[in-house]
């Protein structure tokens, strides 16, 4: 939508020895990502890498102009991305959706959203 690619499937088009689909539950961590230094998701973790789950087989091959890259996975692709411009526009490639009643930093990122959303009322 905003001019980037996409690796269509990981396996044959980014092999890989992170697994990046993995199997249920999906409320478990599969991996590390190394979140960006001075990146939105760094202040709102407060940490340089959090361990996530995945389930996705699909990435992001070439950046869209004006995103800037918030996290990166252990094989080079990309994991979160933001656009500095907008007022929020995050998107990560794990789940927090899956993993919020465990796992604190899937929690910030839904507040960071909230938060987002309701500065501007």
């Amino acid at each position: 939508m905003l001019g980037g690619t996409l690796f269509q499937d990981i396996p044959s088009q980014h092999p890989s020895e992170t697994e990046h689909h993995q199997k249920a539950p999906y409320d478990v961590p599969s991996y590390e990502v190394k979140i960006t230094d001075k990146s939105p998701l760094m202040a709102c973790l407060g940490t340089e890498s959090i361990s996530v789950n995945s389930c996705h087989h699909q990435v992001v091959r070439d950046l869209a102009p004006g995103l800037s890259v918030m996290a990166m996975a252990p094989d080079g692709i990309v994991e979160a991305v933001c656009r500095p411009e907008s007022r929020f526009l995050w998107a990560v490639q794990w789940h927090p959706e899956f993993s919020y009643l465990k796992d604190e930093n899937s929690r910030k990122i839904f507040s960071a959203f909230v938060d987002a959303m309701t500065s501007r009322l």
